[in-house]
């Protein structure tokens, strides 16, 4: 045995009560307790006196007690007011001390071992549609406990069997061997139960079960009530009287108030219909789906209308298509049978098909051209572009007027305009006439897809609308600005040619030539703002040091005054000063930087005048200012250089973009890029799973004929790639069209919908951030990367590598049944078969029998490549479950040698259970193991209980050797050392019996497969 099991004592007693050996007697439990005499002697020499003394001493019994602490419960199973409680398992009830259950037992064990409880577990129905309840509720005010009167003795257990119904419960193994005989001494297991409770007192506890068989659906109440009459009397407040202390308190006539039971603890709990997990999955049986799964026929031989045609296909009857859904039958695109090849898109797969025209043949160049129609009128008239098409489509001749045109699904994502053809009428390559736009427009079942898609955002645009307006956030403030900055970029470009750049060069003097400084006038007012690295004025600035222009021009020899407000107005053109000087200053700058001229020097005051005395402030010699000047104290400026910096930082290019940059909050995503001053090209994101809006128009539109799948069964079906694209583009598409009508800030090409299935089952990757799994369970990338040479259904998520081999249909096991709706935390997924080791030298694979499970690492995470789990999940009511498995048909089933996977389904461990199983519609099985016993078995005349009065005894059958069941030879093992089910079983044998333990069922891929078709 090993650390993780549980071990069952038939019953435990502490102190005084196990001397109980023999007949209690009347009222309570009597044990001799014998009081030694001893004194000194009288004479010396003499004898000590010694005499023993033996004295009856009654213990406590059930008779004493009138209430528990609730506390001493541990457990209740099922829980209160649980409603999906399996009828076939057994109720009880649980209390945290070892011995509770036998503290106030008045007798001693039996012969049988068992040792009878002082309280008992009853349950009682309730009034139902079967009838009226069981008991009645009773008047308070009647004794120290309330009671219930019983109205249905016979819904009462045998009270002389609730012995096999206790037992004490430890996690863990007690002893090396898996039975103990020994009944009183219970071989080495009492005293490593000490050691067990002393280093984990909570790994054990007491236990008694109700053996009631319960029926379906129906609520029930559970009693702790006293198991002696004596403590039923005491809870009703009645005297005990000259009774035996063992009398059961319910199954003996002529009791005072007869049929009532007072009642310790109770709740109230309902039995879900028949059937608990072990029983459930083993009804479902693996299939393999056979057509028309996953397809339906599609009459398209009549006009579609826009004056097409009728289609006629290679098929019989002609102009019937199969419409597929969202999943279809593995392999299916291993044979291109002729409803798959109606229009010759793969070309002729066998040499008896009939001659078909090339594709796309002219029914679908008649389509493309209806579509084109759309173009066309952009770049000339109706009444030519109708007429162009109408030769094709004779209801165009003569109509001068606009018509109504089939979409072109994807147009916007894949920048096509016109099918077939370039908007200049170049046909297109071959490549890109096969590729996704045009499988997706010019196939009436991948444009119902895509129509799918448009119904559902035509149907709920109200709500989609509202959402991604509120996704936008401060796009549309930000698109304000952008277009305030558009202008005021170009008034700044204007002005700026206009006044400042043709103010800038050298200009010839007689002196020779000088820079002009007018830019440098002009722009005064800004100098604080722009900023200069100083390394032209002086080449004692350290590396990377950048100044504002204006202070270099107030150190600088120019100084402030050649461009000060008032020197700026004096020299203005047209000024009087200018005019009397006939001549221009836009050189003055220049020439005082070069000392070609200077400022006039400073008055010196009136003799006389009293002055305050100049203090010079010192200042830091950190300053650049003081720690390189020319001779003359002052910078020289460099007007050429100064007047580029300038001009070049007060470039509205510049300025309007950082300043807009800073005034709005966008996100990354929206944020303007790379001197782009444009608005804003939004789209929303809805992370919704839209499978469900199939589902919500019928199963049907989801995956036709889903519904024929046999109830109870478990097959293998793949996603259907080429339908889901299709869907997911017809939302887009159509999402993108009522954006722009809604007047919402997009370029069309944005992909709001890329979720189809529902990926919140699939675990994230080690150190992958929210963001990151979400973009990696998109079911589809951004249709704008698709490319104009995808085919479609080859566009997954992440995107392949270029020199990959194309990625293989995710596998969807589809679980049809009641199993799921009642369990639907049981866990599912898929497991590495391998082969089993062989027993003994020289060991190595055993290839003779079945695979088995892959062994898995110990105290690690399961690797991949051995257990996969969900990556997504769906539902079709009622009792339709399907989950998604990044598995491709051939590495399910195994190939080159490969072992393929398991399909697991497991019941999740919880706390334990007890209880039999009940027959499958096939009858009872063969008791193989103790795990295969039935309630037919223990109660073939039905009474509803566990009964040993009636001689039923259940040996195990003989095992069949079945190689299919590993597991169970392993368990027989065990079951084989411990008592077969007879009238005396122990509570120890009893309890290893009616354990239930959680089930896991292993079906391989090859049982729900196709055999691999031959290439």
């Amino acid at each position: 045995m090993t650390d993780g099991a549980y071990s069952f004592l038939p019953w435990l007693r502490t102190g005084l009560t196990t001397r109980i050996t023999g007949e209690p007697g009347v009222g309570r439990a009597t044990i001799p307790v014998q009081l030694e005499l001893a004194g000194d002697a009288l004479t010396q020499g003499g004898t000590p006196p010694h005499k023993p003394v033996v004295q009856p001493v009654q213990l406590y019994g059930p008779g004493d007690v009138i209430g528990i602490d609730p506390r001493v419960i541990s457990r209740m199973e099922p829980p209160p007011f649980a409603t999906n409680f399996e009828p076939n398992y057994l109720a009880h009830l649980e209390f945290y001390e070892e011995d509770f259950a036998w503290r106030y037992s008045p007798a001693a064990p039996a012969a049988t071992g068992r040792l009878t409880p002082w309280l008992a577990l009853v349950v009682l129905a309730a009034a139902g549609k079967d009838g009226p309840a069981e008991f009645e509720d009773g008047k308070e005010g009647g004794g120290p406990l309330p009671f219930i009167t019983v109205t249905a003795p016979q819904a009462l257990q045998p009270p002389g069997e609730l012995g096999a119904f206790a037992h004490v419960h430890v996690n863990g193994a007690l002893d090396d061997d898996l039975v103990a005989d020994d009944s009183t001494g219970m071989g080495t297991a009492l005293s490593n139960l000490a050691a067990v409770l002393r280093d984990a007192p909570d790994s054990a506890c007491s236990r008694i079960m109700c053996p009631r068989h319960l029926k379906p659906t129906t609520g029930y109440h559970a009693f702790l009530v006293p198991a002696f009459e004596t403590g039923r009397r005491a809870g009703l407040g009645i005297e005990s009287g000259e009774i035996s202390a063992t009398t059961p308190s319910w199954g003996v006539p002529g009791m005072p108030a007869s049929g009532r039971l007072p009642y310790y603890h109770r709740w109230e709990f309902a039995t879900s219909p028949a059937g608990d997990f072990e029983f459930l999955v083993r009804l479902l049986k693996p299939i393999e789906a056979k057509d028309p799964v996953g397809l339906r026929d599609m009459d398209a031989h009549r006009s579609p209308g826009f004056g097409l045609p009728g289609l006629t296909t290679p098929t019989n009857p002609s102009g019937v298509l199969r419409l597929g859904g969202a999943l279809a039958l593995p392999d299916s695109d291993d044979v291109i049978d002729l409803h798959e090849n109606w229009d010759n898109y793969y070309g002729q797969q066998k040499p008896t098909d009939p001659p078909a025209p090339p594709y796309p043949n002219q029914w679908q160049r008649a389509l493309a051209g209806l579509i084109n129609l759309a173009e066309a009128y952009q770049h000339q008239s109706a009444e030519t572009a109708n007429t162009g098409l109408a030769g094709e489509i004779p209801d165009l001749a003569g109509e001068v007027d606009p018509v109504i045109t089939p979409p072109l699904y994807g147009r916007w994502h894949a920048l096509t305009p016109k099918l077939l053809s370039t908007p200049d009428g170049t046909p297109l390559p071959e490549a890109e006439v096969r590729n996704w736009v045009h499988r997706l427009n010019l196939d009436p079942r991948y444009r119902v897809a895509a129509h799918f898609g448009t119904k559902v955002v035509q149907a709920r645009q109200e709500e989609l609308m509202a959402a991604a307006w509120e996704q936008l956030g401060e796009a549309r403030r930000a698109n304000a600005w952008i277009r305030a900055a558009q202008l005021a970029r170009e008034i700044g470009i204007l002005l700026h040619g206009k006044h400042i750049a043709v103010r800038t060069g050298a200009v010839e003097t007689a002196a020779g030539s000088l820079q002009n400084g007018r830019a440098l006038t002009i722009t005064a007012p800004t100098h604080p703002k722009v900023l200069d690295s100083p390394g032209t004025a002086t080449a004692a600035a350290e590396p990377g040091e950048v100044f504002a222009v204006g202070f270099k021009v107030s150190q600088s020899r120019v100084a402030t005054a050649p461009m000060s407000p008032t020197m700026r107005r004096i020299t203005r053109p047209g000024s009087r000063l200018m005019k009397r000087l006939e001549t221009s200053l836009d050189t003055l700058v220049a020439r005082i930087d070069e000392q070609e001229v200077s400022a006039a020097p400073s008055l010196d005051p009136p003799p006389g005048l009293v002055t305050p005395a100049r203090l010079a402030r010192p200042v830091p010699a950190a300053q650049p200012v003081l720690r390189a000047v020319a001779a003359d104290g002052r910078w020289r400026l460099n007007v050429r250089d100064t007047t580029t910096a300038v001009v070049t930082g007060l470039d509205a290019n510049t300025t309007i973009m950082d300043n807009i940059v800073a005034a709005v909050n966008l996100p990354a995503r929206l944020a303007p890029k790379d001197g782009e001053l444009t608005e804003v090209m939004a789209y929303p994101k809805f992370d919704t799973p839209m499978y469900t809006e199939l589902l919500r128009m019928s199963t049907d539109t989801f995956v036709p004929n889903l519904g024929l799948l046999p109830p109870n069964s478990i097959t293998l079906l793949e996603n259907n790639r080429r339908f889901i694209e299709s869907y997911l583009v017809g939302l887009n598409h159509e999402m993108a069209r009522e954006l722009l009508w809604r007047e919402y800030p997009t370029d069309q090409r944005g992909t709001p919908f890329r979720q189809f299935w529902d990926p919140r089952t699939a675990p994230p990757r080690p150190d992958e951030s929210a963001v990151a799994r979400r973009e990696r369970l998109y079911d589809i990338p951004p249709m704008h990367e698709w490319g104009t040479g995808a085919r479609l259904g080859e566009n997954p998520n992440p995107k392949p590598d270029p020199d990959a081999p194309p990625r293989e249909s995710d596998l969807v096991l589809v679980i049809r049944g009641e199993l799921l709706r009642k369990y639907p935390t049981a866990a599912i997924y898929a497991h590495k078969a391998e082969w089993p080791d062989k027993v003994g030298p020289p060991g190595g694979p055993d290839k003779s029998g079945e695979r088995v499970l892959a062994k898995l690492p110990v105290g690690v995470e399961p690797p991949r490549n051995l257990v996969r789990l969900p990556i997504y999940e769906a539902k079709a009511d009622p009792d339709i479950y399907l989950l998604g498995f990044d598995l491709g048909a051939d590495e399910a089933r195994g190939e080159d040698g490969d072992l393929g996977w398991f399909f697991v389904l497991k019941e999740r461990p919880g706390d334990p259970r007890f209880g039999l199983d009940d027959d499958q519609p096939d009858g009872p099985a063969p008791v193989e193991v103790w795990n295969d016993l039935s309630w037919s078995k223990v109660d073939p005349g039905g009474g509803g209980f566990i009964r040993f009065d009636g001689n039923v005894s259940v040996p195990l059958a003989e095992f069949n050797g079945d190689e299919d069941d590993p597991e169970k030879q392993e368990q027989r093992e065990d079951d084989e050392k411990v008592r077969p089910w007879q009238p005396d079983i122990g509570a120890a044998d009893a309890a290893y019996i009616l354990f239930q333990a959680p089930v896991l069922v292993a079906m391989h891929a090859q049982e729900m497969l196709p055999d691999a078709t031959q290439p």
